[in-house]
Parts: structure tokens; sequence; C-alpha cells
């Protein structure tokens, strides 16, 4: 028997497999259906879910608690925005945790806890402490307690079952922005973490497993439902899958054909933070390292009107704000409206590069 592995740990293994080849069989459903590079990207989109969710699986039941990037240059989900740093921690409701930091000067700062959970996959409750809210000592320092219990200072409240704490920070600028730093701590006794047994492993493997068929359904859904309104902005209520309850969050699936540009025209609200990113069928970023795909408050020209007119398609025709589609005639644009009082629809109509 040496060297077998234990019955539930192979089994576990069995059903990882099993649940990633049922995610990529419901992407290889759409050959035909879709453009190549959206295939491709589907397939690629679900090793991403996968690597993410092993490293935070794995930490799920350790008392010696880490940020870890949520999403980098080159894995991406959940519509990511490139100008924001994610970086997520799994915490438990039984315990109380301790982050200290330093400020920056970064244009906003946050953390937000999330627990419970649908069946869907989506949190159902939300928690957020943001910059707005918290003190800082005047070299930028300061120390944020996380507990189901009031704490005097900076302080996040822990629903029954939080599961995960997202810090975020926002940049207009990265070349010229100092990012925050933080860490974070459990509070009280810390036990070596737990060896990586058979048990653990199959809760790790049905917990990944589970997260990867959930995003990758949702994914599905979620294109099924949005174009259903073609080269027109929508409004998606609520704070979706672990969005932040301070921004606002508008769409457009933009659908174009040979020598088709969109243009879009808003007069952007005052707020914290307004950007605009083109996305994949899978809500992933497009190439924001060698492209541009992104513009923001701070990138983007400003028209003396106030309104923002952005050009999105294949190929530049133009004027300073345009957007490169990276080989795709169909996709997600998607604002962000950070702290603003109001939630504005762009105006968007397609037209002949010609």
């Amino acid at each position: 028997m040496n060297g077998t592995p234990p019955p539930d740990a192979a089994e576990a293994w069995r059903q990882l497999v099993a649940g990633i080849a049922a995610s990529g069989d419901a992407v290889a459903e759409l050959d035909g259906a879709i453009p190549d590079v959206d295939l491709a990207e589907g397939f690629r989109y679900i090793l991403h879910v996968l690597g993410d969710q092993l490293d935070r699986t794995t930490m799920r039941d350790s008392s010696h608690p880490l940020f870890l990037p949520g999403v980098t240059p080159l894995r991406k989900l959940l519509f990511d925005n490139p100008d924001t740093d994610y970086d997520t921690a799994l915490i438990s409701s039984d315990r109380s945790y301790r982050v200290n930091g330093v400020r920056g000067d970064v244009t906003y700062l946050a953390f937000c806890a999330y627990a419970g959970g649908t069946r869907s996959g989506e949190p159902t409750r939300v928690t957020n402490l943001s910059d707005i809210e918290m003190t800082f000592a005047p070299d930028g320092t300061f120390e944020v307690v996380l507990s189901r219990t009031e704490h005097p200072g900076n302080w996040l409240r822990l629903d029954s079952d939080a599961h995960t704490i997202i810090a975020r920070q926002y940049f207009l600028d990265r070349r010229e922005q100092l990012p925050a730093s933080y860490e974070i701590e459990a509070i009280g006794a810390r036990q070596p973490d737990p060896v990586l047994d058979s048990g653990r492993f199959a809760r790790v493997a049905r917990d990944t497993s589970a997260f990867v068929g959930t995003a990758t359904e949702l994914a599905i859904r979620r294109v099924e439902r949005i174009r259903r309104y073609p080269n027109q902005f929508i409004e998606i209520p609520g704070h979706g899958l672990y969005g932040t309850p301070d921004a606002g969050y508008v769409v457009c699936w933009y659908e174009l054909g040979p020598g088709e540009s969109l243009v879009i025209d808003v007069a952007p609200p005052r707020c914290r933070y307004w950007g605009v990113h083109l996305a994949n069928r899978w809500g992933q970023s497009l190439d924001h390292r060698t492209r541009r795909t992104i513009l923001n408050a701070h990138t983007a020209v400003v028209g003396s009107d106030g309104r923002v007119r952005i050009t999105v398609g294949p190929e530049e025709v133009g004027g300073a704000n345009w957007l490169d589609t990276a080989g795709h005639l169909q996709g997600f644009a998607l604002f962000r409206w950070l702290l603003s009082e109001e939630s504005v629809l762009p105006a968007a109509r397609v037209v002949s590069t010609a």
C-alpha cells in the first residue's frame, strides 16, 4: 500500500479533474458559435480561475493569513480593473484580525469583507471600510481591526460567516502614485498551518472545483443576459460578484462588423475615480501592457463641454481617446464611477470607419 493515495484524496482528485473537464466542455460547446479568440480565451480563463483558487483555498484554514494578488497583468478574472490592485485574504469569522499598513498616495484605498453566499456563488453580505472613514497617523501609517465585535479606531465588522477580505487600491497614474502597503495577521494564538492530509486536500479540491464551475457558468450566463442590449450601456445593479459597494458599474456589450467602430459619448459624474476599460467575453480585461485598452479621468482627453468621446475598434481612426479591441469584434466596455452620487449612462453608436 506504500505510495498509494488515500481513497478520499484520490476520489477528490478525480472529482477535481472531472469538474475542470465539465467547465471545459461548457466552453467547448460554444465552438462555432463564438469567435476563435473567445474560445481560446475561454479555456485560458478556466486555468486562470483554477490557479487563483488553488492558492486561496489552501489558505482557508490558516491562522497565518496572507494578502495574495487577486489578479496580475496576465491572470485576470471577475471584470478586473487594470487601474486597481486587488489583494485577497481568506479569513474566518471565528477569529479577529489586524491589518497594519502605510497609506501611500493612491487615489482610493479600502478593505471589503464578504460573508455568506448563494448557490450561484455570489456573496450575499458586504461590509466595507474606505479611506474616507479611516484615520491615519501623520506619517500615513494605519491599523484596522477586523472582528465581529466593535473595536475602537479603524474597525471593519465581520459577519457571522465572513470568509474573504479584499484590499483595493485605485490608481489614476501608476507611474507617479505611491502604492499603499499592508499586512494582515490573526489576533491571538496562532498555530502552525495544518498538514495537507487527504481530508484537507479533499476540501481544497472540492472548493476549487466548485468555484471554477460557478465562475464559468456565471461568465456564460452574463453574456447571454447582457447581449440582449447590444451596443448600448446598461447599469449593473448591486455590487455583483466580489464588487465594491463604493462603485457604480455600467457596461456595454459591443458587437462590431468589419470596418466598424463604437463611439461612446459621456459626461462623467463628479467622483473620486472614473475609468473605462475593455474586457473579453469572460470578464477579463484586455491586454493593457502593450495596447491601450483603458482610459481614466487622468488619461482621457475631455472636451471643453466636459464630455468625453471615445472610439472603440480594432483600428485607430484618429482622435485622442481610442481603445484597441485587441482582436475582438465582440466584448465588454465597462465604466466605473467610484464614490459618485449618481450613475451616468453613456451614449453609444456604431459607425463605419470608412
